[in-house]
């Protein structure tokens, strides 16, 4: 049975992607026009990749996968490990940037980035975060 605290980063990420499938169904120009909108679509888009970057440190940590302490590392080494299926390591490999972006670049976010974010990578996001849940919650004691 999971922990309560792995349930919970998984559900709460599910919660925001579901939120972004929302905020992606508005035109560009509703989007780039609403500021609320946009401060949405940046904290569940990062709730999602910090959500994803939590079950990738989890997993090297308990497989003995990472070679260092970055999500860049953590990420090549769950890559490297077959958990994020091939197809999507491209895009695994840019979550840490983007994440990075969102905590520390807060001041020059480029939504229409984010927006072209929502159109076109949330179903790949969902098949990592899914491959990730999954590996965790097996490994979860």
């Amino acid at each position: 049975m999971p922990s309560p605290g792995l349930v919970a980063r998984i559900s709460r990420a599910r919660r925001s992607l579901e939120r972004l499938r929302k905020i992606a169904r508005h035109s560009f120009e509703e989007y780039m026009g609403d500021e609320d909108l946009q401060a949405l679509a940046e904290r569940h888009l990062h709730v999602l990749l910090e959500a994803i970057l939590d079950l990738a440190a989890f997993i090297a940590a308990r497989r003995g996968l990472a070679r260092g302490p970055t999500y860049r590392d953590i990420v090549e080494a769950v890559i490297e490990a077959g958990v994020v299926p091939k197809e999507f390591s491209d895009l695994a490999r840019a979550i840490p940037g983007m994440r990075n972006i969102l905590v520390h670049g807060y001041a020059e976010i480029r939504h229409d980035i984010i927006y072209e974010t929502l159109k076109n990578e949330l179903d790949a996001l969902t098949r990592i975060l899914d491959a990730l849940a999954e590996e965790a919650q097996r490994l979860d004691p």
